[in-house]
């Protein structure tokens, strides 16, 4: 049947339609929505009237929508997702006319699903939206049913919807062209003169702005406005663009989307591999995930939103770095429980925290002057104050069935109380440094040591007569939380260098993106340096030698025989890798991870003669790495996935 006929049929059978026959939601889906797709070509079996989504509140969300059908380009369930939805249809009952809440609520299908494109009617109104580019909804058509009688109107909604039309429809290919029609206006408007007050007006000023906690970085085509995170508590940032295709947009991303997200491959060029929210699709495109929005960005655009994220991003990981910094929180692990974030000190039986308890009751602050008269008990949580600077809050946390100490012992948590984030929003970041120490703020590290040697060892001492308890009952588990790692600057022995170099490589191992090769540079070369003088009988040369041929496998000559090679062979290729990483501006993380690999079992298993320069050359090579792989770890791969 021929498009011209296929169009008769369906205004045909728009003039036979009677929508008095509708009397609810489910008639308007039978009687009227699927006649009508069928009359636009639309196989039934490539239909769905119910679509599971894999999310946590689908099914909130889903009671809430009217009744949705789906159409997709093919009829396999397996395959009917994201990459094949064609278009979403919202009916509605015959007489509502409140369109606007059902399209708000059609989004929420449209978001997961991007059709291309979604549609809302009650039998006697159709509201076509199309969605292609940007996740901006436009809407093509806003008509009457009953116009659909018009020549005219019908050939032109019949030529936009009709299956074999949308179902040919490439969605990239769709976003690129549309993204160069916009590329092609701007650069049409820079050819003429007469239009430049536009292009003036588009584009913003470059400014850098902070008040407090409150940064906004501009750069011609983007605009970040963020709240850095201040004591644990969330941050976030709003994206805007100045083009004048994405003008009306602003992407709004969470604490937990830029962690995971953004604030990794920072100084990196788009056209690397290390940012994981920009995907290259030819060289003056990319495609660029900002939340639950994807949108094409010419190379300009890209450059300045890299540009942005880096100084936002910097800004937002000192951020969170200072303050683990200053309360000397990195060695305890981080716990969010109840509304209450803290950092894990001790695990101690929970007999003993109400001993503790009982001794704060008895020297609250207000009831004597004495040095343990500190307390103030609140709810479970014991304050440790002198009635005007408050010096930090300990509850109890109870051990999850997860929890790798043992059921009868509870944690103990410095909290991260209402008080740090008071200070912090009263000044800068310096200001509020001055406050910690013995007379003010305690740092979780101070507390710990002031839990074990001083608290705990007097509330024992002051009930020993009367509970019989002793220093002996105390936890054999509390010696666990003394950090038996020495810190790099102090490190004279090689083999302590290697819990460090053990954290970069689990580190690595899960990294997924490239890694700029700047910040793996001095690694490679100080350590390839610091193992160089290795006694050639080490054992384990097939490891090493495994390891440096998946590095280079591509461009080992087929002649050359591994099983062959000795230490020495081994070093030249080390050696090899120095060449390389100096000579490139991306490293591919699989690589850095088996290099660090061969590092650790050559200073394990090896006998290295070594100089002091070349130690504390390592030592200063590998700091700013392993802090990077420190902060990461913490702070970027526990929101992967959200």
């Amino acid at each position: 049947m021929s498009i011209a006929e296929s169009i008769k049929q369906f205004i045909k059978w728009i003039q036979t339609f009677d929508n008095r026959i509708l009397q609810n939601g489910y008639d308007v889906e039978q009687k009227f929505t699927l006649p009508m797709f069928r009359y636009l070509g639309y196989p039934d079996k490539y239909h769905c009237s119910k679509y599971p989504l894999k999310i946590d509140n689908s099914r909130v969300q889903a009671e809430k929508l009217e009744i949705a059908q789906f159409y997709f380009t093919t009829d396999d369930i397996a395959k009917q997702n994201a990459d094949t939805s064609l278009i979403i249809i919202i009916c509605l009952e015959p007489h509502t006319t409140n369109f606007k809440e059902a399209t708000e609520q059609a989004k929420f299908y449209n978001k997961y699903l991007s059709p291309l494109f979604f549609i809302i009617t009650n039998g006697y109104k159709i509201n076509v939206f199309k969605r292609i580019m940007y996740h901006q909804e436009e809407l093509i058509f806003d008509i009457d049913i009953n116009l659909l009688i018009n020549h005219e109107i019908a050939s032109k909604f019949y030529n936009q919807l009709n299956f074999s039309f949308v179902k040919n429809i490439d969605k990239k290919t769709a976003n690129i062209l549309a993204h160069s029609r916009c590329n092609f206006t701007e650069k049409a408007l820079v050819r003429h003169p007469e239009l430049q007050n536009i292009l003036a007006k588009a584009d913003f000023e470059s400014a850098n702005k902070r008040e407090i906690n409150h940064l906004t970085v501009v750069r011609p085509k983007i605009l970040i406005e963020c709240n850095l995170p201040t004591a644990f508590r969330e941050g976030g940032f709003q994206i805007q663009f100045s083009s004048i295709a994405l003008r009306s947009l602003k992407i709004s991303l969470s604490h937990q989307y830029i962690l995971g997200k953004l604030i990794t491959g920072l100084q990196t060029q788009a056209n690397w591999g290390c940012r994981q929210f920009i995907k290259q699709l030819d060289k003056n495109n990319f495609e660029v995930s900002l939340g639950q929005t994807t949108i094409i960005l010419s190379d300009i655009e890209t450059a300045d939103l890299c540009l942005c994220i880096d100084a936002v991003c910097q800004e937002y990981k000192k951020s969170i770095t200072e303050f683990e910094n200053a309360l000397e929180t990195w060695d305890f692990e981080f716990v969010e429980f109840s509304g209450i974030r803290g950092f894990v000190l001790i695990s101690i039986n929970p007999k003993l925290w109400e001993l503790m308890q009982r001794f704060a009751n008895e020297f609250n602050y207000a009831q004597g002057k004495s040095e343990w008269h500190i307390f103030h008990q609140e709810d479970t949580s014991i304050r440790l104050s002198r009635g005007i600077y408050d010096h930090a809050y300990i509850l109890p946390q109870n051990n999850s069935n997860f929890s790798l100490v043992p059921n009868d012992l509870i944690n103990i948590v410095y909290e991260i109380s209402d008080v740090h984030c008071q200070l912090l929003t009263i000044g800068e970041m310096t200001s509020w440094q001055q406050n910690i120490g013995l007379q003010g703020l305690w740092t979780a590290k101070y507390t710990q040591k002031w839990l074990l040697n001083k608290y705990i060892p007097k509330v024992l001492d002051y009930y020993s007569q009367k509970f019989k308890l002793s220093e002996a009952k105390l936890p054999k588990s509390l010696a666990n939380y003394q950090c038996d790692r020495i810190s790099l600057k102090e490190i004279n022995n090689i083999k302590q260098l290697i819990p460090y170099l053990q954290d970069i490589q689990l580190w690595l191992n899960r990294y997924v993106e490239n890694i700029a090769a700047s910040i793996l540079r001095s690694y490679y070369q100080a350590f390839t340096d610091l193992i160089r003088n290795t006694d050639s009988s080490i054992p384990g040369i097939d490891y090493i030698i495994g390891n440096l041929h998946r590095i280079n496998w591509e461009n080992t000559p087929n002649s050359r025989d591994w099983t062959n090679w000795n230490f020495k062979d081994a070093m030249q290729c080390l050696n090899q890798q120095i060449v390389r990483i100096n000579n490139c501006e991306y490293e591919n993380s699989f690589k850095a991870d088996l290099i660090t690999r061969i590092f650790i079992w050559i200073i394990e298993n090896g006998k290295i003669r070594f100089s002091q320069a070349q130690l504390n050359a390592a030592k200063q090579a590998l700091l700013p790495l392993w802090e990077l792989s420190r902060f990461e770890t913490r702070h970027v791969y526990s929101h992967r996935g959200r």
